[in-house]
């Protein structure tokens, strides 16, 4: 299973890469203060840098302790070095979002995704040298890892519907303009949430129970079942006999493999 889900990952993390970055470059043309939240970009301008690390001040318009890489930004924004990238300043203040959560949402998900990619390519390099399932220090980051796909999911998320804010539909419909007043937090939240937070429960519930008892019963168990199921019928036919062994009459004949046909 490890080594399927290896080539599985191996092909369809740079697949959604580029799927990324050409989302990437939807939210450029479409939704420009939601990608300027996401990088933290106060100052519009071309050559912006790549911002690694910064804590957003959406008061004061600037970011604290910047850790950015110059250019870069421009480079994977718009795929060129000199490539214009607006700003939050381009925007009022009312039309911009929450940009400490976006910031911080997007680059969660963004870290999360480059500590998985590692992970599988060494993985990949442990599985050509056959050494994947000795490799205790691999197996262990591996199960860790376990939650980081959740988490980076729902980073996603957030940085999607956080950054779409004020809107409901973009540049077109505001967010408190298109609430229902009749419709409170309850009620959603008893006819939807409920509803969501029930079904991931038993799909997910199932599916930890189920991976839980193969892991427990072990490849050496399983190899076992899968041997007897191919036991010649004349193995299978001495089965009935250790019940007999629980009283002791027979111990010797129910142990053994062998059966001795009966005489006339």
């Amino acid at each position: 299973m490890t080594k399927m889900s290896l080539i599985f990952l191996i092909i369809m993390v740079p697949v959604q890469m580029i799927i990324g970055d050409a989302h990437g470059l939807n939210t450029l043309q479409h939704q420009p203060a939601k990608l300027a939240a996401m990088e933290g970009l106060w100052e519009s301008g071309t050559r912006v840098p790549a911002n690694l690390f910064s804590i957003p001040d959406q008061d004061e318009e600037r970011n604290h302790f910047e850790i950015s890489v110059p250019v870069l930004g421009s480079l994977y924004l718009t795929h060129d070095p000199n490539g214009y990238v607006k700003g939050l300043k381009d925007f009022p203040r009312e039309d911009q979002p929450p940009v400490e959560v976006v910031f911080f949402a997007f680059h969660i998900m963004v870290g999360i995704a480059l500590l998985m990619f590692a992970q599988v390519l060494s993985g990949i390099v442990l599985f050509a040298r056959g050494k994947l399932e000795t490799s205790t220090r691999w197996l262990r980051c591996a199960t860790f890892g376990m939650p980081l796909g959740f988490i980076a999911v729902i980073a996603g998320w957030t940085t999607t519907e956080t950054g779409r804010q004020p809107w409901t539909v973009y540049g077109l419909l505001r967010t408190r303009d298109s609430v229902t007043p009749s419709l409170t937090a309850g009620d959603v939240g008893l006819s939807w949430l409920l509803l969501y937070v029930l079904a991931y429960l038993v799909i997910f519930g199932a599916g930890f129970i189920l991976l839980r008892w193969m892991v427990r019963v072990g490849p050496a168990a399983g190899s076992d079942t899968h041997e007897s199921e191919l036991l010649e019928p004349k193995s299978r036919a001495a089965r009935p006999l250790s019940a007999a062994s629980a009283n002791g009459t027979t111990g010797q004949v129910a142990a053994s493999d062998d059966i001795v046909p009966p005489r006339r």
